[in-house]
């Protein structure tokens, strides 16, 4: 009847309403947790590439590689940052993407230089099968580096003491790149493969 439908309205506005509260609070949280982070993340990132410059004395091989590290992963923690400000626009289905043409032998490295650290405490090697010519990839580079660090991270999470980590890159038919991560960890049984689809 009129009455009930009026009422089922007055609900759905209600919640409409409450939603948009919730999303509104939700940006405003991020926004300010992204302002509390960034601070000390762009100290960290200033000071090492200060240090990495000179202006702290010289560095040794090794001091230098760690510092380099420490600027890079801060650097990409910013930019994961920046990612979880970007979830509005995802929602809004307004991400941006930032094409740019780049090696992909760029991306592995930063990528490695990125869980690294990780890998060196279980003794896990981390190798790189890569295509000898220069490959140009035209993609949103920070992206790449975060999907490669994802599948990277997961593959040190499950592959056991003394290990190893491959990422290969292999021209398809047809021209397309393959870009894979192998690892020697135990893998998934084969009924559970269904249930991760």
């Amino acid at each position: 009847d009129i009455t009930h439908r009026k009422q089922t309205e007055r609900l759905l506005e209600q919640a409409r309403i409450d939603a948009h509260a919730a999303n509104e609070a939700k940006s405003g949280f991020l926004a300010n947790m992204s302002h509390e982070l960034r601070t000390p993340l762009n100290a960290v990132i200033g000071f090492s590439d200060s240090m990495l410059a000179g202006l702290t004395g010289d560095l040794n091989e090794r001091q230098r590689e760690y510092i380099h590290d420490i600027s890079k992963s801060g650097a990409h923690l910013l930019a994961l940052i920046n990612d979880v400000l970007d979830l509005s626009k995802i929602e809004a289905g307004k991400l941006e993407i930032d094409e740019t043409l780049f090696d992909i032998t760029a991306v592995v490295e930063e990528s490695f230089s990125l869980v690294r650290e990780a890998a060196a405490r279980s003794e896990i090697q981390l190798r790189s099968e890569l295509i000898l010519d220069a490959v140009f990839v035209r993609a949103d580079q920070r992206m790449m580096t975060q999907i490669l660090v994802n599948l990277l991270s997961n593959a040190d999470k499950f592959t056991p003491e003394g290990g190893r980590i491959t990422v290969r890159t292999q021209r398809r038919k047809g021209g397309d790149l393959m870009v894979s991560v192998s690892d020697t960890g135990y893998g998934m049984k084969a009924e559970e493969i269904p249930k991760e689809l």
